[in-house]
């Protein structure tokens, strides 16, 4: 299966061995660059998932990255409201700079350093913004994805996702 992410257009576009399916679809952040994001307030402080977990690292969330990624099995989280029922993980990465924080733990500066954030993949949520994944509208459609995942690599076939 491929799917192909059209953030201009809000579609995720589904490619199955003859069925196409179009599911509406966005990857809207909070960042500094929006103003949507408020500097200096430490609840709004969001870190980098890397390789490294003993260390957390401020950084900006940015939208989903380009490029082509595979896409991995869908995890149930019946337990988590931001990502229930299900998240679906990718492969998806990038470096982002890291953000030093002022003395109340709120973001005070860009700095040079960066760091590979991981952790992007596609869910359906009630929220408007993520922190860089795909949210699908209808948690409907998800289900739809999740199956439609399970079909696929049932049968042999790989599920890739470009964006």
């Amino acid at each position: 299966m491929n799917i192909r992410f059209y953030p201009d257009h809000k579609i995720l576009e589904c490619s199955l061995t003859n069925v196409i399916k179009d599911i509406p679809a966005d990857c809207v952040v909070r960042n500094e660059l929006n103003g949507r994001r408020p500097l200096h307030d430490p609840t709004q402080i969001i870190y980098a998932i890397t390789h490294d977990p003993k260390h957390k690292y401020p950084v900006m969330p940015r939208t989903f990255p380009r490029g082509t990624w595979s896409v991995f099995k869908p995890l149930p989280r019946p337990d988590d409201p931001y990502l229930s029922p299900f998240f679906i993980p990718t492969e998806a990465e990038q470096y982002l700079n890291v953000w030093a924080l002022d003395d109340e733990g709120g973001y005070d500066h860009e700095t040079d350093k960066r760091v590979l954030d991981l952790g992007y993949g596609l869910h359906f949520s009630l929220w408007l913004t993520t922190v860089g994944c795909i949210r699908i509208y209808s948690e409907e459609d998800l289900l739809w994805l999740v199956s439609a995942y399970f079909r696929e690599t049932q049968s042999g076939h790989v599920v890739q996702l470009a964006a």
